[in-house]
């Protein structure tokens, strides 16, 4: 048997070992359709590919074929939440199952990194927030052409209602009574945007409610805020929290519970996420539950319209739906 030791085993090293020509090896190992290789010769190939440990380079086939099979997913500096996670998950095997494999980058602030995109030269770049001009201008200088979104076309169109959420929670609380409501949110920097918009929504439902306002209180939740925040909203005459997680919500619950305030007979409390936890807490929370499954099929199928010229999937609109449990009733 030939040796490889110190280097990387080649398709030319499979060929000497089977006793035959490197296009043979190509044509049994890539299952090329049209050759003529009796069973004996494809055998002998498998048998020696096997032996020597051989693994294809696939910088060398993603050349030869002129795409590679990776799709890279650029991801803001967010949390990795329930809803990410699951969006994640659903995306990596959607894509798996057509012969792609999803990898994730987060550029950093002011990092002098290459760009994953110039290392990679993936099949297709996704981006869960706009990319600029000049990151979309890198990738096309790279000949990288499959970028979603790509400004002014059907790949920039993705409809995601992700503002219905924090909207659900404050009307359902509205209707069933409340006029005090807290809000609660935690102390990542990286959330600020997110906590500020969803904020101004909660603030905005409550300015269209009809007669007086209800009063909405602000609370950044930390690990050791639950029994001061209870107290406070306790003495304000806070009947409800809207909670921007359900992460969030159960430490509102636990700090309650705590200071002797009933959930929800004294505290209602609503998340957002739908995560596992909401269900096994006690007591279960009502919580806002998002469609990520059908957002990252939405996604997969775009990348393989772009990629392989399948059909273009319809947009979905990821809509928010209120799944009612025991943390909420009505005053």
């Amino acid at each position: 048997m030939t040796t490889t030791m110190g280097r990387r085993t080649t398709a030319a090293d499979v060929a000497r070992e089977a006793g035959v020509s490197p296009a043979t090896v190509g044509f049994v190992l890539n299952r090329t359709k049209g050759q003529t290789i009796s069973e004996g010769t494809r055998a002998r190939v498998l048998a020696a590919a096997q032996q020597l440990n051989y693994k294809p380079h696939q910088a060398a086939r993603a050349l030869r074929s002129g795409r590679n099979k990776i799709v890279l997913l650029v991801l803001p500096d967010w949390p990795l939440e329930h809803s990410l996670r699951t969006n994640l998950e659903v995306l990596t095997h959607a894509l798996a199952a057509h012969g792609y494999a999803l990898i994730t980058f987060t550029p950093q602030p002011d990092s002098a990194a290459t760009p994953l995109w110039a290392i990679l030269e993936p099949a297709v770049v996704i981006g869960y927030e706009p990319f600029s001009l000049e990151q979309i201008t890198d990738m096309k200088s790279l000949g990288i052409r499959n970028i979603i979104p790509m400004p002014g076309t059907s790949a920039d169109q993705v409809s995601t209602d992700f503002a219905s959420g924090p909207r659900l929670q404050t009307e359902y609380l509205l209707g069933l009574g409340h006029r005090r409501l807290g809000y609660a949110h935690p102390s990542d920097p990286r959330l600020k945007e997110f906590i500020k918009a969803r904020l101004q929504l909660v603030n905005e439902v409550c300015a269209e409610a009809g007669g007086r306002p209800p009063i909405v209180r602000e609370v950044q939740y930390q690990d050791d805020s639950g029994r001061a925040a209870a107290a406070a909203w306790q003495e304000a005459g806070v009947t409800a929290v809207i909670s921007y997680n359900d992460e969030t919500a159960a430490d509102v619950i636990a700090g309650a519970v705590r200071s002797g305030i009933r959930v929800p007979e004294d505290l209602s409390v609503v998340g957002h996420d739908n995560s596992p936890l909401a269900a096994r807490y006690m007591p279960s929370i009502t919580s806002i539950a998002l469609d990520m499954e059908r957002l990252a099929l939405y996604m997969a199928g775009l990348a393989m319209h772009l990629a392989e010229g399948h059909p273009l999937p319809d947009p979905p609109t990821v809509a928010a739906s209120l799944v009612c449990r025991e943390s909420a009733i009505a005053r």
